[in-house]
C-alpha cells in the first residue's frame, strides 16, 4: 500500500501546478494571439472563407482541441482560466506517477512509492512543461492521453501476451488515445509511432508482438478519425489538400504555393550536429525555439544510452551474461526496458527529423526521469547503485535547470484588453491585414460583420506567381465599394505600404488611429487601423 504521504503530496501536485500558473502571470504567447482564440472562434461562428489567411498557416490547423479554452475565456475570470490551465496539466504527475510504479520494484512498497513519487514530480519539472503551465499551447494536456496510452500498455502488460482476446483491448485502447492527441494536433504523430515501435521491446512471441502493434495502429486510425477526421475532410473539399497548406509539394493545391510550408529551420543539419543534437541544443537553446533555456535531461540519458550501447556491444563479443532483466524493474513481471528505450529513441529521431522544436517532446520530456533509472539499471545490474545514481541525476537535473518563457503579463480583469477603434460602416467594412506580427486574436472584439484578409503574411502576399487565396482576395478588394482599413503593427509599416501598393491602394495617413491592447507583450509599438483609399491603376 502506498503510504498515506505519498498519496497527499499526489493530490496537492495538481493544486502547485495551478498556483505555479498564478505566480507565474498570465499567459501572453505569440500562438495565442495568433491562432489559439481566432480559430474555435471562427469555427463556432462559421467565418472560414468569411475571414482569409489570418492566422496564417495556422488558420487552416484543427480548431477543436482550442475551444474548451475559448469558451473558458469568454464565460470566467483570467485567474479561473489560469487555475484550470495549470491544474488539468497538473494530473500529468499522476500518470507519470502511474507508469513508474508499474516499471519499478525497489523491494518494498514504501521505498518504491516514494521513488515514484520523485521520478514523476521530476518528470513534471522539465523546461517545456515550467513555461507551458498556465498557457494556451495544449502540449501538457494533449500529453495526458499519451501517457494514459503508455500506463495501459506498462500496466497490463502481461495481458497483451496472455491472449489475443486480452491483448486486442488494451492495445487498441492505447492506440485510439494516441490517436485522439494525434488527430487534434499533428505533431503527435510522433508519439503514434514511437508507441508502436516500442510495443516491439516487449517480451512477447513475434507474431504477438505485431498483432499488438496492428491492432493499436488501428486504434491510432480510429482515434485520428473521431478527433480530426472532420478537419481533414473540411480542408480537402475547400483545399484539395487535408493538412492544407503542408506539404502541397504532393496535394499540388492551388490555393497555396508549391512547397512544404514547414518550419525547418531548427532541424539539424549535418552528421555532426545530428549525432550530438541532445547536447547541442543544450549549448545553444535558439537551435530548437526561440528562447534561452537550459535542461539537461536529454543529455544526461543520451550518454546513458551510449553507455548502454557500448556495454551491449562488449558483452556481444564475449558472451552473453545471464540474468537479463534488471533488479530494480517489478519483479516477476515482464520488464519494460526495452519498451521504454525504443519509445524515446523512435520519438527523438522522429522528432529531429520533421520539427525539432522542443515544445514538442513534451511528453519525451516527462518520461527521461524514469527511463534514466531504467538504463542506470541495464548498466549498473545493482539496486543500490542504480538507485544512488538516479537520485544523484535527478538532483543535478533540478540544480542545473534554467527555465524558458514564452510570454507574460501581469493578471486583469480582462484576459486580453482589447479595445478596437470604432469603424465606419462596420457591416460592409473590410479591414486588411499585413506583416507578420500575430493579430487574429484581436478579430472577435470588431463587430462581427466585419471582414479581415491577410494580403501579405507567411501564406499570402504580394508575389509574381499568386496564388488562388491572393487571387481571391483581389477579386473581393476590386469589386467591394464599402469600406477598406488596413490594420498593421507599428514595426512593419514598410510590409503594409508595400503590400497596398501591389493590390493599387494607400493609406490615410490623416486616419490612422492608433490602439495597444493589454496583453501585448511589446506595448511600445501600437498596432494602427488607417483608412484606405482606392488608386487608379497605371
Amino acid at each position: 500500500m502506498k503510504p498515506t504521504v505519498v498519496r497527499i503530496v499526489l493530490a496537492l501536485l495538481p493544486l502547485g501546478a495551478a498556483l505555479y500558473a498564478l505566480a507565474a502571470g498570465q499567459d501572453a504567447n505569440w500562438d495565442l494571439r495568433n491562432y489559439h482564440f481566432y480559430n474555435p472562434f471562427a469555427f463556432l461562428t462559421g467565418r472560414m472563407g468569411h475571414d482569409i489567411a489570418v492566422s496564417h498557416v495556422a488558420t487552416y490547423y484543427n480548431p477543436l482541441m482550442y475551444v474548451p479554452f475559448y469558451w473558458a475565456v469568454t464565460s470566467l475570470p483570467p485567474k479561473a482560466v489560469g487555475f484550470l490551465l495549470g491544474w488539468i496539466p497538473g494530473l500529468n504527475v499522476w500518470l507519470l506517477y502511474g507508469i513508474a510504479r508499474n516499471s519499478v520494484d525497489l523491494g518494498g512498497s514504501r521505498r518504491t512509492a516514494w521513488f515514484c513519487l520523485a521520478a514523476a514530480t521530476v518528470g513534471m519539472l522539465g523546461v517545456v512543461n515550467l513555461a507551458e503551465i498556465g498557457t494556451s499551447y495544449g502540449d501538457n494536456v494533449l500529453s495526458l492521453l499519451v501517457l494514459a496510452a503508455v500506463w495501459l500498455i506498462v500496466r497490463f502488460r502481461e495481458r497483451l501476451g496472455a491472449s489475443v482476446r486480452s491483448a486486442w483491448p488494451i492495445a487498441g485502447a492505447a492506440g485510439l488515445l494516441t490517436g485522439v492527441a494525434f488527430g487534434l494536433k499533428l505533431p503527435f504523430a510522433v508519439y503514434a509511432v514511437a508507441l508502436c515501435a516500442a510495443l516491439f521491446g516487449l517480451s512477447l512471441p513475434w507474431r504477438r508482438r505485431l498483432l499488438v502493434a496492428v491492432v493499436f495502429g488501428l486504434g491510432v486510425l480510429a482515434g485520428a478519425a473521431a478527433s480530426g477526421g472532420f478537419w481533414v475532410l473540411e480542408m480537402w473539399q475547400r483545399f484539395q489538400n487535408p493538412v492544407f497548406p503542408y506539404f502541397n509539394q504532393y496535394f499540388e493545391s492551388p490555393w497555396g504555393t508549391i512547397g512544404s510550408y514547414r518550419d525547418e529551420r531548427f532541424i539539424p543539419t549535418g552528421l555532426l550536429m545530428w549525432l550530438s543534437f541532445p547536447i547541442w541544443f543544450n549549448i545553444d537553446p535558439m537551435q530548437v525555439g526561440e528562447v534561452d533555456f537550459r535542461d539537461l535531461r536529454f543529455p544526461l540519458l543520451y550518454l546513458l544510452m551510449i553507455g548502454l550501447l557500448l556495454k551491449t556491444a562488449v558483452t556481444f563479443v564475449k558472451r552473453p551474461s545471464p540474468g537479463g532483466q534488471p533488479a530494480a524493474e517489478s519483479s516477476g513481471r515482464m520488464p519494460v526496458t526495452p519498451f521504454f528505450i525504443i519509445f524515446m529513441l523512435a520519438a527523438f529521431m522522429l522528432w529531429m527529423k520533421l520539427f525539432a522544436v522542443y515544445r514538442y517532446l513534451m511528453v519525451g520530456e516527462m518520461l527521461v526521469p524514469l527511463t534514466v533509472f531504467l538504463v542506470l539499471g541495464a548498466l549498473l545490474q545493482n539496486r543500490r547503485r542504480q538507485l544512488q545514481a538516479a537520485l544523484a541525476g535527478f538532483v543535478l537535473l533540478l540544480v542545473t535547470l534554467v527555465p524558458g518563457d514564452w510570454g507574460r503579463r501581469p493578471w486583469a480583469a480582462d484576459y486580453f484588453g482589447v479595445e478596437p477603434p470604432p469603424l465606419a460602416e462596420p457591416e460592409s467594412a473590410i479591414v486588411l491585414m499585413t506583416g507578420h506580427d500575430a493579430m487574429a486574436y484581436l478579430i472577435p472584439f470588431f463587430p462581427q460583420p466585419v471582414r479581415f484578409l491577410r494580403i501579405q503574411g507567411y501564406v499570402t502576399g504580394p508575389s509574381t506567381s499568386p496564388n488562388q487565396t491572393d487571387r481571391l482576395m483581389r477579386e473581393i478588394i476590386a469589386r467591394h465599394d464599402g469600406k477598406l482599413f488596413i490594420l498593421y503593427r507599428a514595426y512593419e509599416e514598410w510590409h503594409a505600404m508595400t503590400a497596398l501598393s501591389s493590390y493599387h491602394l494607400e493609406a490615410d495617413r490623416d486616419a490612422c488611429t492608433p490602439f495597444v491592447p493589454r496583453i501585448e507583450p511589446q506595448p511600445e509599438h501600437p498596432f494602427y487601423l488607417c483608412s484606405v483609399r482606392k488608386i487608379q491603376s497605371p
